[in-house]
């Protein structure tokens, strides 16, 4: 009986794509605009032949964001920008997109599939997908002169892999983390999606009428690639997406502050630092939530992972060593995101 490899994980069908029978959806209320955008929905078949696993297998889909630009204007006055300081800062070169239960597959269950240790039964395996958002705008902002919401644009690239990872042989499946130093990582397949929307509002409307015009048109679909690219190690790791995101008040008037209005969740370097790359010059000044925590920073956000096609890569970061963190210069489903 062979052994379990990356080169006979058989691809049987993949599909990226966006959900024509989902579309973007408004509610005006009150005091706040809800949307929903279009799905984008990922699927795939694999085959595992009868074999013999002489180590633990995670075999999944991982999602990353390497361009976030998400913008509530509010006409003259200012806008409001959903960022992922890890980009704004060129600090990493992505931010890993999942639920954060367990690094650094999309979701704990139908976007991963484990192989445990001894003989493996021939198998299918499904593994899916979907994302899409659903976030909330304030019509008016109370602490600016009322400012009044006239647009919404959001663009926003993402990177998709199907990646096989063999985990260490000390470490079990089920551990929560990828391990970058000692699991291997093989890249079965990659695709990319982008995303745009505008949205233009008239606050002088009634609530119920206030929305103008939807530009929602995908300038491309989904792309399955033909060749593989390497996973950045930003892209395995904390921080997520969620937890990553933070929302603040960009006035126009120079002399005026900007305003903290959401932290993040996790920071990959130290508070003043950040609140310094996310508002150069212009004297964010507020104190660190007690409930955001430190995580680590790619100092070389190092390319990893083995193309099954060539056989050519590096399978982890053992030669690059690992995040650092407690230092000043730390390196290391669907969400109602933004």
């Amino acid at each position: 009986m062979s052994k379990l490899s990356p080169e006979n994980i058989n691809i049987l069908s993949i599909r990226a794509y966006y959900d024509n029978k989902t579309a973007t959806n408004t509610t005006e209320m009150a005091n706040l605009l809800k949307y929903e955008s279009q799905h984008f929905r990922c699927k795939v078949q694999v085959e595992l032949p009868e074999c013999v696993a002489d180590r633990c297998w995670s075999i999944g889909l991982v999602q990353a964001c390497d361009r976030m630009y998400l913008e509530n204007r509010y006409g003259q006055s200012g806008s409001s920008f959903w960022e992922f300081h890890p980009l704004k800062s060129g600090r990493h070169k992505m931010v890993n997109d999942s639920d954060g239960r367990q690094y650094p597959f999309y979701s704990l269950t139908s976007s991963k599939f484990e192989v445990r240790r001894g003989v493996v039964s021939e198998s299918l395996i499904s593994l899916t997908y979907e994302d899409h958002f659903y976030p909330t705008v304030a019509w008016e902002l109370p602490y600016y002169g009322g400012a009044k919401l006239t647009d919404v644009i959001r663009k926003q690239d993402f990177w998709v892999w199907l990646v096989a990872i063999k985990r260490a042989s000390s470490r079990s499946s089920t551990s929560d983390v990828f391990n970058a130093k000692n699991d291997e990582i093989y890249v079965l397949k990659t695709m990319r999606w982008r995303y745009n929307l505008h949205m233009t509002f008239d606050p002088n409307q009634p609530i119920g009428r206030r929305l103008q015009r939807i530009y929602d048109a995908q300038e491309e679909q989904p792309v399955i690639l033909e060749t593989n690219r390497p996973l950045p190690l930003s892209a395995l790791s904390p921080p997520h997406c969620n937890a990553a995101q933070s929302l603040i008040w960009y006035p126009n008037n120079p002399s005026d502050k900007p305003k903290l209005l959401v932290p993040p969740k996790q920071i990959i370097v130290p508070w003043d630092t950040w609140t310094n790359d996310m508002a150069p010059g212009r004297h964010l000044t507020v104190k660190k939530p007690e409930q955001c925590k430190m995580v680590g920073e790619w100092a070389h956000d190092a390319e990893i992972g083995v193309d099954v096609n060539t056989m050519s890569g590096i399978a982890n970061n053992r030669g690059h060593g690992t995040a650092e963190a407690g230092s000043s210069r730390q390196r290391m489903s669907s969400r109602a995101r933004g």
